[in-house]
């Protein structure tokens, strides 16, 4: 019976000491287990202006990360990475979604994407893009991880001419259409 004598006292110092900091390790832990964050990373170039074999040995390796007053023109091919801050695990699947405002935003891409294990990032590219509001979602399981909004602008910028000229070009809905 003298044995059961050095566990309470071990027992009592854990409950005393050790207990009232369960619940700040385990919500520790939670914020751990969660998909990462990280930083978007941004460049251009004019794919239709090289040949066949430029374009398939091209490597992107320059990034300017940034995510506020982003503009592209139309005959850019835009070049994105999104680079984790720490590893979200290599066998994790990401939709990057790619979102064009109308009159809300509407997806027109999406892209099944794993992280590069080397890099530990995502990156993707996109071309003839037209003018307009965009956004690219990071989703994984469901839940935005990480979203940045961008425009494409035509070269010379915008006039009255081919601002009326994009609102009435491709719409469908005739209550939009003769609204304008």
């Amino acid at each position: 019976m003298r044995q059961n004598s050095v566990v309470s006292p071990l027992i009592r110092n854990f409950s005393k000491y050790i207990f009232p900091f369960l619940p700040i390790f385990f919500t520790l832990t939670l914020i751990q287990c969660g998909v990462p964050k990280g930083e978007f990373g941004w460049t251009t170039t004019k794919m239709e202006e090289m040949d066949i074999l430029e374009k398939h040995i091209q490597t992107i390796t320059d990034y300017k990360m940034m995510r506020d007053d982003l503009i592209f023109s139309p005959t850019d091919t835009i070049h994105y990475v999104y680079q984790f801050s720490r590893s979200p695990g290599l066998e994790t699947d990401f939709y990057i979604s790619l979102n064009r405002y109308e009159l809300d935003f509407v997806e027109i891409d999406i892209k099944k994407k794993r992280v590069e294990p080397d890099s530990l990032a995502i990156r993707d590219e996109f071309s003839l893009l037209r003018t307009g509001e965009y956004l690219i979602k990071i989703v994984h399981e469901g839940d935005t991880v990480d979203e940045v909004k961008f425009r494409v602008l035509p070269d010379e910028g915008y006039t009255q001419e081919n601002l009326e000229q994009e609102l009435a070009g491709d719409q469908t809905d005739e209550i939009i259409k003769y609204s304008r």
